[in-house]
């Protein structure tokens, strides 16, 4: 069976993102494939408005794609309990061709391990002089082991002797101790003797007949009587295996979780054919094998609305990448076969899903038109944006019809749940919702991004931004870090720096405010279509200065 497709966007995924994701996720499934929708981060205020707006439950969150030990393990595992007899679990074993299984307790938790080698070292110990004879007696196990019928129940404690009454009555007492059990024929005179000497049961095999006066006996010394079908070599044999699969299992043993990752427990696997898989009360819920281990196939991912390594899920280098699907500029995602890349230069990612699902000749719901319609208006800023084409526009009135939004209207509603909780938010919060981090020839940038069409709400906390963007620059190592409040009615940006101040001012042909991190640009108010190629000429400038 095929693993689902996840079809997710970058990191602390945004509106366009999140729709792409959905609307595509929805795609794959009118064309009979296992896709699901997902997201990393936190859902952001302007995407709960849209999604309660439509009905639709939030994409899984996925917050990295490495396989972990969930997407391998095998459930419906086989196991046994504490008290079973070990017949049966060395039949369990044989049965479903295992070497070992969990042994749990009423409640699921494993107590233990049951193997095949613990089986065979129970048949070697039994040669054993001082073990001989040896084994902790338990009466439902016996009846059910032996097949056997209760003639007489016993008062008598059982112990853990074993004797088999081939011998005369007389001799037979001296090996007689109290609590054993005695494998016997229809002898009546060893019988009543075993009772005499303290035997806590008789087994009487080959159902053979047993005298009134020998259940007589046994019920007025409180001794347990159980005949069996079976002769005395194979009733022996069958005892031994009576015992409690406790006895002999190991209390020592290594496990695993659904959470773990496959990469950190390849080790484990090396020193043990199998693991059983735990949840955090320590109950059965899975197994995993070598076998499991080499079968693994990773997760299947589709990415939309990005195509940099650094932007993607962690752990997008150990999946399965089958598609991308985007609108900005070509990365460094790498992929070991060719996959389906669609990147087209339009305003929003949805725009190109708008024209997947034409070429596959399927209708868009109205759930997925919502959601498509928003991130359009969002990545957009409501057409206005420098990134907006003729095809987002004939897309958004598309869109439009299917819904019956009316463009303005819904913009502004979204714009204005995006900024419900700005004044709400840490200063890291605001700086990392809508971020992205670039290399340009070694150095690294981080740009992170506010729409709003209150900006004031962010810049009276300007000072705070800065300090933070200071310290995320220090603890990851960005040699630029720019954050743009872009005013969405006004069409110009605020933008903050640190680092590269004047590189960055030169660059945009604008001049630095009085505290050295801010400027001022008209009509800034795209990251992808005018920030972003100009990080080229900031790291020249740079570089210029350290000549210099």
């Amino acid at each position: 069976m095929a693993q689902p497709i996840y079809v997710i966007g970058h990191k602390q995924s945004d509106l366009d993102s999140i729709a792409s994701a959905y609307a595509y996720a929805r795609l794959l499934q009118a064309q009979g494939e296992e896709a699901i929708p997902a997201r990393h981060g936190s859902i952001k205020p302007e995407v709960r408005f849209v999604l309660e707006r439509y009905g639709v439950e939030p994409p899984e969150a996925l917050e990295d794609v490495y396989l972990q030990v969930r997407d391998v393990m095998r459930r419906g595992v086989i196991s046994i309990h504490v008290d079973q007899p070990l017949l049966e679990a060395g039949r369990l074993l044989q049965e479903h061709n295992r070497r070992a299984m969990p042994v749990i307790d009423d409640e699921g938790r494993v107590r233990g391990i049951i193997a095949i080698e613990d089986l065979a070292k129970l048949f070697f110990k039994d040669l054993d002089p001082q073990a001989v004879n040896r084994v902790p007696l338990e009466r439902d196990n016996l009846v059910r082991v032996l097949h056997g019928r209760v003639l007489v129940e016993g008062r008598r404690k059982l112990g853990n002797r074993i004797l088999v009454g081939a011998m005369q009555a007389a001799t037979m007492r001296e090996y007689l101790e109290p609590g054993c059990l005695v494998v016997l024929g229809d002898r009546e005179d060893a019988q009543l003797a075993a009772i005499e000497a303290g035997a806590a049961a008789l087994v009487i095999t080959g159902d053979l007949l047993v005298s009134e006066r020998t259940l007589a006996a046994a019920r007025k010394h409180g001794v347990l009587v159980i005949s069996t079908a079976y002769h005395t070599f194979t009733a022996v044999r069958l005892i031994n295996l009576s015992m409690k699969t406790s006895e002999i299992m190991n209390r020592d043993f290594d496990s695993c979780r659904p959470e773990d990752l496959m990469s950190e427990i390849q080790p484990l696997l090396a020193r043990h054919r199998s693991l059983p898989v735990l949840d955090d009360e320590g109950r059965l819920v899975g197994y995993l094998s070598r076998t499991d281990m080499l079968n693994a196939r990773p997760r299947r991912i589709v990415l939309v609305d990005h195509n940099e390594r650094a932007q993607a899920v962690d752990g997008i280098e150990e999946a399965e990448l089958l598609a991308i699907i985007d609108h900005h500029r070509i990365a460094d995602v790498h992929t070991s076969k060719p996959i389906m890349f669609r990147a087209e230069p339009v305003g929003c990612t949805g725009t190109i899903i708008v024209s997947l699902y034409h070429e596959a000749g399927v209708p868009i719901s109205r759930e997925a038109a919502g959601l498509l319609l928003a991130g359009l208006l969002y990545d957009t800023l409501i057409l206005r944006s420098p990134t907006t084409t003729e095809r987002d526009e004939q897309v958004a009135a598309e869109l439009a019809e299917i819904t019956g939004e009316d463009l303005e209207a819904y913009g502004q509603a979204i714009f204005a749940a995006a900024a419900s909780d700005l004044n709400e938010r840490s200063p890291e919060a605001l700086l990392t919702a809508d971020f992205k981090e670039y290399t340009v020839h070694g150095l690294r940038f981080a740009i992170g991004t506010v729409e709003t069409a209150t900006p004031s709400v962010i810049e009276q906390r300007s000072a705070e931004l800065l300090e933070t963007m200071r310290q995320l620059s220090q603890e990851r190592n960005y040699s630029v870090f720019l954050f743009m409040i872009v005013d969405i009615i006004n069409m110009r940006c605020r933008l903050l720096i640190h680092g590269g101040e004047q590189a960055v001012a030169t660059a945009l042909g604008a001049p630095l405010g009085s505290d050295g991190h801010t400027i001022e640009v008209e009509g800034l108010v795209s990251r992808k279509k005018q920030l972003v190629p100009l990080l080229g000429r900031i790291r020249s400038l740079l570089q210029e200065r350290v000549r210099s």
